[in-house]
């Protein structure tokens, strides 16, 4: 996210400077090309008027001061210039590689508007020389005659060069303000991102079952600051309802239990001091049937409450030793009823859980197989860790599952037929309990009969790792 929020800061300052940067350089182009211009035209007016007497005359003696000044001025660094008198031949030139005197440049369209009185500017490419050339022309006046005219002309590259050089200074100044830019970008996202950063954390904490989690309210800018502390305003405000309504569904279990058991007691007391037919011993048996319905349904959302209430820190569990001893206390029970349970468990498998999730959810597990699963059928836990994940089975020998119910088994209160006894919170409980640890659950169907319950934990490395895996038979 920081690295996000500093590329788009970065991005904005840079598209900035692009968008304020380049209008600006043909701005300072423009500029440095009309200085020239008006630079020449400038000199150009002074060579005129320095020129004037000396195109009157003609004279050799007149024109050798202008000649000189001419010299001067390219030397001080200035334009080439070319004087012409008013027939348009080349009097004056102060360039030292050619000498261009008495050559007509009346054909020149410069030296052809100067002459008729108007000034002239502009840029063409000079044969002579090779090159674009910027150029100024001027009339020289003696009264309101036209005695001559004097062109100036300068390097467009050297002006190319000035343009280059200013623009130069302007990227750096732009690279600074860039780097100026950047700076203040990594640190604005690391305020922004660290406030957002710690309200993800604590929205996640929060949405996973951890009602306790807050953000905090003092980090990141103030608009992160308002929405952490309405982030915990609603936090309060939600955990306060959960506490409500598990306090609620807790005590209302805890008041039924005790007269529905008193309930129970009576009916026993009074079908002993009855003599009841077989249709009424039927009836009673009706009653009481609903009555322990009525008690496995309040036992489960005792069991719903502690559930959410254990919903904590997970720890490391050694899912080998609790599985073990769990299978060995359902075997007893399994013989009972003419079925068996077998196991098949990794060593030293250690899995992240809540405490007493594993063994809450494995006793629910096994308690639907074997409720499920007909006479001399078997029961088969499996454990086992691949990479990161630790997986608990429970395979029975039952009617299966369809898809629906695959699909809807852990739901609350959901029964799957009419015909099952279950109070429909049982598989309520495994999904809670697994989401407290950071655990996924299902339930399919086998190819070759019966259902397949399925937990799978994170798993927990352990100090040595063997991949022995043992096999337990009764």
């Amino acid at each position: 996210m920081r690295r996000l929020l500093l590329v788009s800061f970065v991005g904005i300052v840079f598209l900035a400077l692009a968008v304020s940067t380049i209008p600006f350089a043909f701005f300072i182009e423009s500029v440095e090309r009309d200085r020239v211009l008006t630079s020449l035209e400038r000199d150009a007016f002074v060579l005129a008027g320095k020129s004037e007497e000396a195109l009157e005359s003609l004279s050799t003696t007149d024109l050798a001061p202008v000649r000189t000044l001419a010299t001067n001025y390219r030397e001080a660094g200035g334009a080439r210039v070319v004087i012409v008198d008013r027939l348009g031949q080349v009097v004056v030139t102060n360039d030292p590689e050619e000498d261009r005197i008495g050559v007509s440049y009346l054909t020149r369209p410069e030296f052809e508007t100067a002459l008729a009185g108007q000034i002239s500017t502009g840029e063409r490419f000079s044969e002579t020389l090779s090159l674009t050339l910027v150029y100024v022309a001027v009339p020289v006046f003696s009264g309101q005659a036209i005695v001559g005219a004097v062109r100036l002309t300068f390097d467009e590259a050297v002006i190319d060069h000035e343009v280059r050089r200013q623009l130069i200074g302007v990227i750096l100044v732009a690279l600074s303000t860039l780097a100026l830019g950047a700076v203040l970008a990594i640190i604005l996202s690391r305020s922004l991102a660290r406030g957002l950063r710690e309200l993800e954390v604590s929205s996640d904490s929060f949405a996973a079952g951890t009602f306790s989690a807050r953000a905090k309210e003092n980090v990141g800018p103030s608009d992160i600051r308002v929405l952490a502390r309405a982030f915990n305003v609603m936090a309060e405000k939600t955990d306060a309802l959960v506490e409500t309504q598990r306090r609620f569904a807790s005590d209302a279990s805890h008041q039924l239990r005790t007269p529905i058991t008193a309930l129970m007691l009576r009916l026993e007391g009074l079908r002993e001091s009855l003599a009841l037919s077989e249709q009424d011993h039927e009836r009673f048996d009706a009653i009481e049937s609903e009555l322990s319905r009525l008690t496995r349904l309040i036992d489960g959302l005792l069991a719903l409450g502690r559930a959410g209430a254990d919903a904590r820190d997970a720890e490391a569990i050694d899912a080998t030793q609790v599985v073990s001893e769990r299978v060995q206390s359902w075997r007893s029970l399994a013989e009972e009823s003419g079925q068996r349970v077998t196991a098949h468990i990794g060593q030293d498998v250690l899995l992240s859980a809540v405490p007493t999730a594993l063994e809450h959810i494995l006793d629910i597990y096994l308690d639907n197989a074997l409720s499920l699963s007909p006479a001399r059928s078997e029961i088969e836990v499996t454990l086992h860790s691949t990479g990161t994940e630790v997986t608990l089975c429970v395979k029975d020998q039952g009617p299966g599952v369809t898809t629906e119910v695959a699909d809807r088994a852990f739901d609350r209160f959901w029964r799957g037929g009419q015909n099952y006894e279950g109070s429909g919170l049982g598989l309520a409980i495994v999904k809670q309990l697994a989401d407290a640890s950071g655990a996924r659950v299902l339930l399919r169907d086998r190819p070759e009969g019966g259902a397949e319950a399925v937990a799978i934990f994170i798993v927990v490395p352990s100090a040595e790792t063997r991949a022995s895996v043992w096999s337990d038979q009764p």
